[in-house]
């Protein structure tokens, strides 16, 4: 484990309740129980130095009641809003002029996606909005910045999470399986069942699911609308395993390189933009120390939230004991784990309050975390500090993961340091661990001739 981030609270106590939170260039806007929007203008400092967060505006009647959650469109400039049940379009730059979406009322989930699609052989940039309430998905479509149309498909049952992982292929989970939705045809398909176990197997490269195309063509003419699945050949065994939809704890979350982890309580698996498993890539789950409430990325790291279930420590005795000769459990409510290696990292624990939300900002470089009345930035180590602690610490393989995945490192320099730290690495095995064998496959690998492997 190393230091990955610092914390700190950039706003605490705040007087009303933070229900939601949204972050977009230099901004960051609050939605509040009391329908108040809160927008702050976040100013960047060197790293020897906090950002801050300066209050700009208020919309205290921007809802009749709680802003559930908020969203950005920025290439068509769009602010999305959900309360109330229904959703809401405004001008982002304005925070004005409100559009509600009529056949959204009942929604309770939104998702929102961004990226080229090809159209009729020509690039397209393709933004989409996905809203679930009542049975019912509803997608609106925008194209090259101008609204395009709306689809609606039928659901058989709750669903309880969804993203986008292409603009063309909606993945979304019910209290028993996940599925996905390819757009603009209405097609359901089954992934496998949301339960521990269930992602366990499949992580270990048992074969589930259906082949799905992730591209979804938007050019296609939609066909007749096709209610989802309501099991099918996993249904009984995942609703024995699951328990009630009450119970269920299930996190769609955001990776890097169009990756989305799909997670029930502690455990989590890797998906593509193609709705497939990343088993080439990960052959085992990533399995968190805690259930997550609340899960986003850096281009490293998975960063969690979850409840701290820890008692806080108990004060000695007046003759010095604790009562417990067992030294206290650390406390902590963020959890951090290499993308690459699914390693943990660090926990830190946010004493102020339990955290409710996390998300990122400016494409993953800012990670910002929430709770009723209180607002966190996580700012990370320098790039070059965590590889030289990781590298003391001989973990060669989490260096490698570090240099391959950073967007701080220009492309030309990774070659050379990934070079660098395998050599090291094979010293260590020659040197240290006495897997000859081993340390001389990665010598030949690097070309170095036999002088140079032993010297």
């Amino acid at each position: 484990m190393h230091h990955a981030f610092t914390i700190r609270a950039l706003l605490k106590q705040l007087p009303v309740r933070i229900e939601t939170a949204v972050a977009y260039g230099d901004r960051l806007l609050l939605g509040t129980a009391t329908g108040a929007l809160l927008v702050y203008q976040v100013s960047e400092a060197d790293r020897d130095r906090v950002p801050t967060l300066t209050l700009v505006e208020t919309k205290k009647s921007f809802a009749r009641k709680a802003v559930e959650q908020l969203g950005v469109i920025k290439e068509a400039g769009v602010l999305v809003c959900l309360a109330d049940g229904m959703v809401t379009l405004y001008d982002l730059h304005t925070l004005a002029n409100a559009t509600p979406l009529t056949n959204t009322r009942g929604a309770h989930i939104i998702a929102l996606h961004t990226g080229v699609d090809h159209i009729d052989g020509i690039p397209t940039l393709v933004s989409k909005l996905a809203t679930y309430g009542k049975r019912k998905v509803v997608v609106l479509e925008w194209r090259d910045a101008e609204f395009y149309k709306s689809f609606e498909f039928s659901a058989a049952e709750k669903i309880v999470a969804m993203q986008f992982s292409a603009p063309g292929l909606l993945v979304l989970s019910t209290a028993r399986e996940f599925l996905t939705l390819q757009l603009p045809r209405g097609q359901w398909d089954d992934l496998f069942p949301a339960d521990t176990a269930s992602l366990r197997t499949v992580a270990g490269g048992m074969a589930v699911g259906h082949s799905v195309d992730a591209a979804g063509s938007s050019d296609t003419a939609p066909g007749p609308q096709t209610s989802a699945p309501s099991g099918g050949m996993w249904g009984s065994w995942a609703l024995s395993l699951s328990g009630s939809s009450a119970d269920v704890q299930t996190t769609i979350a955001r990776m890097p390189s169009d990756k989305l982890l799909l997670c029930h309580k502690d455990t989590g698996v890797f998906i593509n933009s193609a709705g497939k498993l990343c088993r080439n890539e990960y052959s085992e789950p990533m399995v968190f120390s805690r259930a997550p409430i609340g899960i986003t990325y850096t281009s490293s790291y998975a960063v969690a939230i979850s409840h701290d279930s820890t008692p806080p420590t108990q004060p000695p005795s007046s003759s010095g004991s604790t009562g417990n000769s067992n030294p206290p459990a650390p406390r902590f409510n963020v959890e951090v784990r290499n993308i690459g290696t699914q390693a943990l990292v660090q926990t830190l624990h946010l004493s102020e309050e339990e955290p409710s939300r996390i998300i990122n900002g400016a494409g993953g470089k800012q990670v910002w975390a929430f709770g009723p009345h209180t607002v966190w930035r996580l700012m990370p180590m320098p790039i070059q500090q965590q590889v030289e602690d990781v590298l003391d610490a001989e973990q060669y393989d989490e260096a490698i993961s570090l240099v391959a995945q950073s967007d701080n490192i220009l492309e030309a320099e990774k070659e050379e340091l990934t070079k660098k730290i395998r050599w090291l690495r094979a010293r260590w095995l020659f040197c240290e661990q006495a897997k000859y064998e081993d340390a001389l496959n990665e010598f030949t690998e690097l070309g170095a001739t036999p002088t140079e492997a032993i010297a």
